[in-house]
């Protein structure tokens, strides 16, 4: 018999009964998809979110797949980046001695030192001195808040 020919003895077979007994689970009454409460998914990503816990044992606890766990854990993480809250308006402090300066020397008063004052939360930031717009947007970067 030549090499690259068919092997024309090789068994096809179209019958699909098989030797095996498989397992089949019958479902008696209506499937649904089962809804988690908010705090119940809030408990379960806590919990997760512990230094030295592994994932599928959190899941397995609480009787969910890992995938789901792990997509909670980015729902939760997305909801709280767009819960958290940023300033839109931020009241402006001007300090007596930028008033003394007259109109006639604007181009000093761009020049002079100066202190920016930033609260955010229970955070106050105080930057002195002449602050260029890299490095303010560095520190609104640094708390969170968007430029």
């Amino acid at each position: 018999m030549e090499p690259d020919r068919f092997d024309h003895n090789f068994e096809l077979s179209d019958d699909t009964k098989s030797d095996r007994v498989q397992r089949v689970e019958v479902i008696t009454g209506v499937e649904r998809r089962r809804s988690w409460p908010d705090a119940v998914k809030e408990r379960i990503v806590a919990e997760s979110m512990g230094e030295g816990v592994v994932i599928s044992d959190v899941a397995r606890r609480n009787g969910i797949s890992p995938q789901q766990l792990f997509g909670w854990r980015r729902q939760m993480r997305v909801k709280a980046a767009v819960s958290a809250e940023a300033p839109s308006f931020v009241p402006v402090v001007a300090d007596e001695a930028m008033k003394a300066v007259p109109a006639s020397k604007a181009d000093d008063r761009q020049n002079m030192p100066g202190t920016i004052e930033i609260a955010f939360g229970a955070v106050v930031v105080r930057l002195d001195g002449r602050v260029d717009a890299r490095t303010l947007a560095t520190v609104l970067k640094a708390l969170g808040i968007r430029p």
